[in-house]
């Protein structure tokens, strides 16, 4: 155990040391908008990633020094987690409450009624803030030793090493052409702009250039160490882990050094590191925290047939925005810009009323999500969502589906440089 500790404290410094400057200067590039004109809105509130990389890292080297995981058994590691989740869902609920006290009308006096919520807030983020170093360090090793053991690294450690940090996420604010849906801009932003700040922007953006412009959340950035939002969800946290570690081992290939070069690259690079996500997830789950993994369907327990009742058929809100996707293409085809953006209004109007609270639904919203692309589903092309018909997406997914494993799929992947090349990798399959 000595040795290994030793041997991975050696790599992650060499490859801090070696290979830092084209992560950092990778991360800023896929951030930065190509019309420099959207700048002159942002320039003073853009997030400022040089700064925040350098403390980040040495957070992580501190933490790599002490190791204090390694005192740990694996028992003791999954009740640390559990609990860490537990006062970060606390700290969540204190927040509710401050708000709710400050928008119910009949508290005459808020500030007082809220003080004692805001003494419990700061405890418990002082107590997340001793907390979260190490819960970071032992999601890492966790997620490692998948990797590791799938072949991704060295020595039988993985390459590049695991490192995130919980952070406040910068904002993004994405740009698309009013004729066609295309992101042209991605900026990002200062986390703590308010909403009159963020609305203020877009318009100004949206009336100066004649553009599409909305600002977004964001759940990760692939920084190095990659950027995660504090999240209560256990399952959804190590997803994101893994979904901005695949874009680390991407970069230092062809596909993710050429991220920016084309929005095929980017949909390419990004559903790649959604699949890869969603399968690393559950293997860390599987291994370390067997309670949080889906039973298998015919251990559910299911109601007796004379016990079923006959509900209403869910909302489908991946296929409702695939419809929503489609139609606005085919306007926006026809040359009818007003009559698109007025179908938009009124779809997102429509998902509010099933439950789903879009405050902007234009192009700017469909150019950032176009690069996420679903899993495939029958009908529909096998395609649902925000992608709409981009043939992209699926591609990446049929070369998933003829791969041996992830790792065989993220080693094939990671070296092509262009669509064709995509394409290719798939027909060898059917030769």
């Amino acid at each position: 155990m000595k040795y290994r500790n030793t041997l991975r404290k050696c790599i992650l410094y060499l490859f801090l040391l070696l290979l830092l400057p084209i992560l950092l200067s990778q991360s800023s590039l896929d951030l930065l908008s190509p019309q420099e004109q959207v700048r002159k809105y942002t320039r003073s509130i853009e997030f400022d990633y040089s700064s925040w990389t350098i403390e980040a890292l040495l957070v992580k080297i501190q933490q790599a020094s002490l190791n204090l995981p390694s005192y740990m058994d694996q028992e003791t590691q999954k009740r640390f987690i559990l609990d860490t989740i537990s006062i970060i869902n606390k700290y969540h609920l204190l927040e509710s409450q401050i708000n709710q006290i400050y928008t119910d009308p009949e508290i005459p006096n808020p500030d007082q009624i809220s003080t004692p919520y805001f003494d419990k807030l700061q405890e418990t983020s002082n107590k997340l803030d001793l907390l979260l170093p190490i819960a970071e360090t032992i999601i890492q090793n966790q997620l490692s030793s998948i990797l590791a053991e799938g072949g991704l690294g060295y020595f039988g450690q993985t390459f590049p090493p695991v490192l995130y940090r919980i952070t406040p996420l910068p904002k993004a604010l994405i740009t698309s052409p009013r004729n066609v849906i295309r992101q042209d801009a991605n900026l990002s932003l200062d986390p703590d702009l308010s909403l009159e700040e963020i609305i203020n922007l877009e318009n100004n953006v949206a009336d100066s250039l004649n553009v599409s412009s909305m600002v977004t959340d964001i759940g990760g950035v692939g920084t190095y160490p990659t950027m995660v939002m504090q999240s209560g969800n256990l399952t959804w946290l190590i997803g994101v882990v893994g979904h901005e570690w695949t874009h680390n081992f991407l970069t230092l290939r062809p596909l993710g050094l050429n991220y920016g070069t084309n929005k095929e690259l980017r949909t390419i690079n990004e559903t790649t590191a959604s699949i890869s996500e969603e399968e690393l997830k559950w293997a860390v789950v599987e291994r370390y925290y067997p309670e949080y993994y889906p039973a298998p369907i015919e251990e559910q327990q299911l109601p007796a047939s004379d016990e079923i009742e006959i509900e209403e058929e869910p909302f489908d809100f991946p296929m409702e925005m695939y419809i929503t996707r489609t139609t606005t293409d085919e306007l926006l085809s026809e040359g009818k810009i007003e009559e698109a953006e007025a179908y938009m209004e009124e779809r997102r109007l429509f998902f509010y009323e099933n439950g789903y609270l879009i405050r902007r639904l234009n192009q700017a919203y469909f150019a950032f999500h176009t690069a996420y692309v679903n899993a495939p589903s029958d009908g529909t092309e096998g395609q649902t969502g925000a992608a709409g018909k981009d043939p992209v997406g699926p591609l990446v997914w049929q070369l998933r589906e003829k791969s041996e494993n992830l790792f065989d799929f993220l080693n094939r992947i990671s070296w092509i440089s262009s669509l064709e090349g995509l394409q290719n990798l798939v027909d060898e399959f059917d030769d």
